[in-house]
């Protein structure tokens, strides 16, 4: 690259994950600067108690976004996501700033409606296949960042990690049923604030109480940590999303067994039925030859980020 070309990312601070994209992206040479995506924190919360504070708190973010606009001469603008502001922000960008336009989702639309944004920009791609196939947009699943393999006792066969949803419960109830039947050691840990546990308990009695449950976030060391002693990595997506989560690639990434809900992994160039093993949400059965079987991931490298930004740009 004979010139570093200058990007502004716009992407929510979720684990640290716009840390990878940052780190990988300047490894390419490019000069990246990085606003949040800032539809969570205090400050919103609180602000959208009010329609008054809501619409000044996104005039302040639209003010700040616009000042970095105005201030560097950049070639790229990156947005993950963009949920903060409404369409006609990113129209009035479209039409006043002619750098390449770049927007990724990590959403399905059911869940953020981003097609508003669809026209304002170059580029657009999709972490889901079916958002991609319905709206004619790009599809590109998540990343994993390559680690090398370290020496860790692997004494979990089963390990699940992730926030409360839907039947993720359920679910986790049957495969430890599964799990104890077969002597399978795991481990499964469900983060959801105790006030909103309780609600669901003894209010709403939608849920059973369970041991696990965790109340306070899991760090994503302690996360990593859990993922290389497991041998299995469990998957629940959600029923309404068929994007493969960033658990599922990770666990790819790593070369770990998988056992997960989402059957559109099939589709996959990579999917493997003696690595993934997909399971019906509805009735849990799992292959206890699975366990055994031998082989390895193929056609996973332009997962690894530094692949995946390219593909990202392009």
């Amino acid at each position: 690259m004979s010139q570093s070309k200058k990007i502004l990312l716009i992407a929510p601070i979720y684990f640290n994950y716009h840390n990878l994209i940052i780190s990988a992206l300047e490894k390419k040479e490019y000069l990246v600067d990085f606003i949040a995506d800032k539809n969570t924190g205090v400050l919103y919360t609180l602000s959208k108690k009010s329609n008054f504070l809501l619409k000044k708190y996104k005039e302040s973010y639209k003010r700040e976004i616009i000042s970095k606009l105005n201030e560097t001469s950049y070639d790229l603008l990156v947005v993950i996501g963009g949920k903060t502001l409404d369409v006609d922000f990113w129209k009035l960008i479209n039409q006043n700033y002619s750098f390449k336009k770049v927007l990724y989702q990590w959403d399905s639309y059911k869940n953020f409606d981003y097609r508003g944004m669809i026209p304002y920009f170059d580029v657009v791609k999709t972490f889901d296949s079916l958002d991609a196939a319905q709206l004619n947009i790009s599809y590109l699943p998540l990343f994993y960042k390559f680690e090398a393999k370290k020496e860790v006792l692997k004494d979990l066969d089963l390990v699940f990690i992730g926030i409360w949803h839907s039947d993720r419960l359920d679910i986790l109830n049957e495969i430890a049923k599964y799990a104890k039947e077969n002597n399978l050691k795991y481990c499964f840990k469900i983060y959801y604030p105790y006030y909103m546990y309780v609600y669901l308990v003894y209010i709403k009695k939608i849920i059973s109480r369970s041991d696990f449950f965790t109340f306070k976030p899991i760090p994503l060391n302690e996360t990593i940590e859990f993922y290389n002693r497991a041998k299995c990595i469990v998957d629940i997506n959600h029923p309404g999303q068929s994007g493969l989560t960033m658990r599922t690639i990770e666990t790819i990434g790593k070369r770990k067994k998988l056992i997960t809900t989402n059957v559109y992994i099939k589709n996959e160039e990579f999917y493997d039925p003696k690595m993934i093993q997909v399971i019906d949400r509805k009735n849990i059965k799992i292959d206890s030859d699975f366990f055994d079987q031998k082989a390895d991931y193929k056609n996973i490298e332009k997962l690894e980020i530094s692949t995946w930004v390219e593909e990202l740009l392009g």
